[in-house]
């Protein structure tokens, strides 16, 4: 059963360096001192959560390790985050460490997903329980996102897009794939193109998918090379797993000189705030994913208290399932930057997500 309910927020309709987390395979332990806040439980008997981060390209992966770090130091926890670098060699060392330090928790953000099944039998063998965000895996609490339902609302958004703008008569759908992760991009960037197709289904043998990996780095180079192949498509629509792989995309046409023939739907949330926003980035599905240890903290508090919910390991059978908020440009035009956000976070009262404060329909 889901805990969604526990952070007492009622019905949510429609995802730089710092001391908070560590760039390396280096352990960035924090120990909170006695205080009020902290409860009998954790006083009389010593709580330790763990964390490996995604990647310290993103920030909102530093943010989650940051925000983290806050919380335990409030529970009266100490806390452990490391840097999985996207790397399956230093997640299975970073899952090695945690298990050397005793956690009493570990949270995983592990996005090669192929390690993930021998990292849940060292756990498993050391009696970790163990969170994942995002990423499905059996025998570890699943707290994330609706990975298909996002995908699909942002593909029907972008899908009326379309057909506001060229009545659905365009060349090509763009699709950053990121195969990586497996069934998330399945879910996500498939998904984005059965939305569209809902409202445009006369583009289902105009979809061309390409490698972008989520990032922009990958994503931008492998689009020009399939848009410069094409010179005559001229009305072109974009998806991909996150926002960074879809504005790479978008990056691609504009150096192409083609900006004026592509328009893009994102998922994140983390592009599309900000003074420097892509022109044709004309929405997404926030996550606010730095914010997701907000949810996770009453699963946190069972485990310190020993006692553990039913596991939901899976987006059909969730221990957390967190709506995706569907956004348009101009609406996260009033949503605060990553900065901002997760300085509030640092300082709400427990059970306050960013959703509550920040979705346009939450």
């Amino acid at each position: 059963m889901a805990l969604t309910a526990l952070l007492g927020l009622g019905s949510l309709t429609a995802c730089g360096s710092s001391s908070g987390t560590s760039a390396t395979a280096t352990s960035v332990t924090t120990t909170a001192t006695a205080s009020s806040t902290t409860t009998a439980a954790t006083a009389s008997k010593p709580f330790k959560v763990c964390m490996g981060t995604g990647s310290a390209t993103f920030n909102w992966a530093i943010g989650q390790g940051q925000l983290l770090q806050s919380i335990a130091k409030k529970e009266g926890w100490s806390s452990v985050v490391l840097n999985n670098n996207a790397s399956a060699t230093t997640t299975l060392s970073n899952v090695s460490t945690f298990i050397l330090d005793k956690c009493n928790a570990v949270i995983e953000f592990s996005n090669v997903t192929s390690v993930n099944p021998i990292l849940a039998q060292k756990l498993a063998a050391a009696h970790i329980p163990t969170i994942t965000y995002d990423i499905a895996q059996a025998g570890w609490y699943f707290v994330g996102i609706d990975n298909l339902k996002a995908g699909i609302e942002g593909g029907k958004a972008l899908g009326a897009a379309i057909k506001q703008k060229w009545n659905c008569n365009i060349d090509q759908l763009l699709a950053a794939e990121n195969y990586k992760v497996g069934l998330v991009n399945t879910e996500r960037t498939d998904g984005m193109i059965t939305g569209v197709l809902d409202v445009c289904p006369n583009l289902k043998n105009s979809v061309t998918k390409f490698v972008g990996n989520g990032d922009i780095s990958s994503s931008l180079p492998a689009a020009r090379s399939v848009m410069a192949a094409h010179p005559t498509w001229t009305k072109m629509a974009a998806v991909g797993i996150n926002d960074d792989s879809v504005v790479g995309t978008l990056e691609a046409a504009q150096q192409l000189g083609r900006g004026q023939d592509i328009i893009g739907w994102g998922q994140g949330g983390d592009l599309i705030t900000g003074a420097n926003v892509n022109p044709d980035l004309i929405g997404s599905v926030f996550y606010f994913l730095e914010g997701y240890p907000e949810w996770t903290l009453p699963l946190l508090k069972d485990i310190a208290a020993g006692k553990p919910p039913a596991m939901g390991d899976s987006t059909t059978n969730p221990t957390v399932l967190i709506p995706p908020c569907l956004t348009t440009k101009a609406q996260a035009s009033s949503i605060p930057d990553f900065g901002t956000r997760l300085q509030k976070m640092m300082t709400v009262n427990p059970g306050t997500t960013e959703n509550s404060l920040y979705c346009p329909a939450g």
